[in-house]
């Protein structure tokens, strides 16, 4: 499976990746690297993000109080920044996950649907 890069994907993945980022802080505090390196693995290097349209996601996320983060001495110079879901952000999350499934059901039925079918919502 090979991703083109319509404009389709493009839209696709801008509105994901916050939901995208949520789900691995879900799993275990991660820095910035691990983050998009964790999407390209997973993905099988389809889904990749790059560090530099991912901080601004993350200043947003932390400034709305659905993450916060921290510093981690690596080296006696090196440190890391940790990002950590909160509370509030995993409750965002499960709302997002729900409005994605939601949204999916619609799309699905509207392009197998045919005149007269009617959406029942679950």
């Amino acid at each position: 499976m090979n991703l083109s890069k319509s404009h389709l994907t493009t839209g696709l993945k801008k509105a994901t990746i916050e939901m995208m980022l949520l789900k691995l802080l879900s799993e275990s505090d991660m820095y910035g690297y691990q983050m998009t390196q964790e999407l390209k693995k997973r993905s099988t290097g389809i889904y990749t993000l790059l560090e530099g349209s991912m901080y601004p996601i993350l200043y947003r996320l932390s400034d709305q109080g659905y993450i916060s983060f921290y510093e981690q001495k690596i080296t006696p110079r090196q440190s890391r920044v940790y990002y950590h879901l909160e509370e509030k952000g995993i409750k965002y999350l499960k709302q997002l996950l729900t409005d994605y499934e939601q949204f999916l059901g619609v799309i699905s039925f509207l392009l197998c649907s045919k005149t007269g079918d009617v959406y029942q919502k679950e």
